[in-house]
């Protein structure tokens, strides 16, 4: 085959076969293909697509009340459009709103004029993945990235092609060969994309998430147009691996005191019962609003800065069968008689009240891997709590109940979701839900965590008794400072 005056030839993607002096050219028909199409095609088993912030899947997904959550978005935004770090990590206990902040920001990227590259929601316990225990988190997300980076499509293909097994290898080479690579071809000098990686606390495996953390901080070295939003619980392995690299390197957001919750709670709290009393066209109250100002005010107490309390109340009060006003009063009822010794007819009622609640509490403490001494530990932290005393630190617990030293922050390193651990070992362990002491006191919702006061008033008061005969010198014979124990 000639090619008489050709100049600048190139042939792409053939097979040339050299027989003699002939030249034969076969194209591989599969280069005929949309080179994005291809990508689809290899990488369709291999997509969470489930996990996109838009997914069908996800049906009406938390998102942040109007004039809720400003602080925190406008953090995130001025975060984005002139970043310091490729990194920024929104952190807060269990129900705090980071799902419904993540959620907003994805959706309010556009009118920010900031350019969202792909997202990946995680659900309770999930892979979401062919291979067990490894989540296709990196390659949904770098199918994202190739809709919204033109070229991208050719370096991804060829990185497929390269290795159709790429899909099976580990997180690390996944991110450098569907992700790093690819850019790195590129070249791209775009403005850079935002991911937004939500619930990493849920991918199942503790080893997993520190992972994931570590390979996308390490992505700095590489200067792509990629910033990396993620949200999560402080568990422990998220943690450490953050704290693994400098302060600087990452942008950080804890969802405390500092950002006024109380505020946003109690804006939404008034603005749905406002809404609910006009759309059930309940009588105009002439003397005091409804709810009364106490009542509101008691409801953000109880919500300790968490939205999920607040809209919990707001679903069980809207429900159809009942009057707004009887279940508002009724769920304050039962609040104020949770604290008992024994379950009653408005407890049990109670346990209906709050099911996704209880289900987000069960689901955290289930998870814990110490579960023997759990709930001794639970119910130290709530009777100093509730007594508000100085006591109830993790030197006192251990001291009472024979623990080792320090041993407490080891055991409650993967609850610091729902519980206030202090560096200190002096300083007081407290819940950081409110609420979570009302779950604990109710036998139907809390089941294998109930707090019996009576039980443990005499388990704590023995934990005392020993903690005197270990002291008395010299001990009473026969008796050794560990004979003292509950028993019913």
């Amino acid at each position: 085959m000639a090619f008489p005056r050709a100049a600048n030839l190139q042939i792409h993607r053939s097979k040339l076969n050299i027989a003699g002096r002939d030249i034969n050219n076969y194209h591989d028909d599969r280069w005929k293909q949309d080179t994005r199409g291809c990508v689809r095609s290899a990488m369709g088993d291999h997509l969470h697509t489930d996990a996109y912030h838009d997914s069908g899947m996800r049906r009406d997904p938390s998102r942040c009340y109007p004039g809720t959550r400003e602080a925190a978005l406008e953090t995130i935004s001025r975060w984005a459009r002139d970043p310091e770090s490729h990194c920024f990590w929104l952190h807060g206990p269990a129900g705090a709103g980071k799902s419904a902040i993540a959620q907003t920001f994805a959706e309010q990227c556009d009118q920010d004029n900031l350019t969202l590259g792909a997202t990946y929601f995680f659900t309770k316990g999930s892979t979401g993945g062919p291979v067990h225990g490894t989540p296709p988190l990196f390659p949904t997300l770098a199918y994202q990235l190739v809709l919204k980076f033109p070229g991208l499509d050719e370096h991804l293909w060829g990185a497929i092609d390269a290795d159709q097994t790429i899909f099976k290898r580990s997180l690390s080479v996944q991110l450098e060969k569907l992700i790093v690579q690819p850019f790195l071809k590129l070249g791209d000098t775009s403005p850079p994309a935002v991911v937004v990686i939500d619930g990493l606390d849920e991918c199942d495996g503790d080893s997993i998430q520190g992972e994931i953390v570590r390979l996308i901080m390490g992505l700095e070295r590489h200067s792509l147009p990629l910033l990396f939003l993620i949200s999560s619980r402080p568990e422990f392995e998220i943690r450490r691996a953050f704290e693994s690299f400098p302060s600087p390197s990452s942008a950080r957001l804890p969802l405390d005191k500092t950002l006024h919750p109380d505020r946003d709670i109690r804006h939404f709290l008034v603005s749905e019962f406002e809404r609910m009393y006009v759309e059930m066209g309940m009588p105009p109250v002439s003397q005091l609003p409804w709810p009364s100002t106490e009542d509101i005010e008691e409801l953000v107490r109880k919500s300790s800065g968490h939205f999920i309390y607040a809209a919990t109340v707001i679903r069980f009060v809207q429900e159809d069968h009942a009057h707004p006003m009887d279940r508002l009063d009724a769920l304050l009822q039962i609040q104020s008689e949770s604290i008992s010794s024994s379950p009653t007819e408005g407890v049990i009622a109670n346990s209906a009240a709050f099911q996704e609640l209880d289900r987000l509490y069960l689901h955290i403490l289930r998870k814990y891997r110490n579960r023997a001494e759990l709930p001794k530990i639970l119910r130290a932290i709530m009777y100093f709590g509730f007594h508000d005393w100085t006591a109830g630190s993790s030197d006192e617990i251990e001291r009472v109940f024979g623990l080792t030293h320090r041993s407490i922050h080891f055991m409650l390193r993967d609850l610091h979701s729902i519980i206030s651990v202090p560096v200190s070992g002096g300083h007081p362990l407290r819940f950081l839900h409110a609420s979570f002491s009302d779950f604990l006191t109710d036998p139907e919702r809390s089941q294998e965590f109930y707090f019996d006061i009576n039980h443990f008033n005499a388990e704590l008061a023995c934990g005392y008794m020993r903690l005197i005969v270990a002291f008395r010198s010299p001990t009473p014979p026969g008796v050794t400072c560990w004979d003292w124990q509950y028993t019913t």
